[in-house]
């Protein structure tokens, strides 16, 4: 197979743009992933000025599989490289479906103190804070329910929340 005579690299860009975005989706997993990394890699090609590669199609595959590699590890997202073709490689990210478990532990705890500083608030208080927070009503939402001022429910909101901060503090936790 030829390459094809291409008068600049932004004009490989646009020819080889869908097989580009289906070869990194493939990698990747993400078609949102892939049509990102390939809009950078058509972004980059367009405003380089770098000299024509001798092969373009090649060095834009190499150069949205390093962007791919990059936008992973931005990301945040724990990832492999594992062997494919003998010139080339998939992209596999390995995301745990269940947090560690010192984390799990860590959460427990919290969550324990949270709701042991949840049980010692007064009772107003406490329904003020569970509708905020457990149900997630606005403030104006939580006065109107409970027929008292926006003042008052902010107060208590407020109260609520020193405390729990507080117990946390107390037991060593960061806040």
């Amino acid at each position: 197979m030829t390459a094809r005579p291409f008068h600049s690299l932004a004009q490989a860009a646009e020819i080889y743009y869908e097989e580009l975005r289906r070869f990194i989706q493939r990698r990747t997993g993400s078609l949102a992933i892939a049509e990102d990394v390939v809009q950078e890699t058509w972004i980059r090609a367009t405003t380089s000025g770098a000299v024509m590669p001798d092969n373009p199609r090649a060095y834009l595959y190499r150069m949205a599989r390093n962007l791919a590699i990059d936008h992973m590890r931005r990301n945040r997202r724990r990832e492999t490289w594992v062997d494919g073709d003998a010139d080339d490689g998939m992209l596999a990210h390995l995301e745990s479906p269940s947090p560690a478990p010192d984390d799990v532990v860590s959460s427990r705890q919290e969550w324990h103190i949270l709701t042991q500083a949840v049980a010692e608030l007064p009772d107003k208080c406490r329904e003020v804070f569970l509708l905020y927070r457990g149900r997630g009503l606005t403030m104006r939402q939580v006065a109107q329910t409970l027929g008292i001022s926006d003042k008052t429910v902010e107060k208590h909101i407020a109260r609520a929340m020193v405390h729990c901060r507080r117990r946390l503090r107390d037991a060593g936790r960061d806040v």
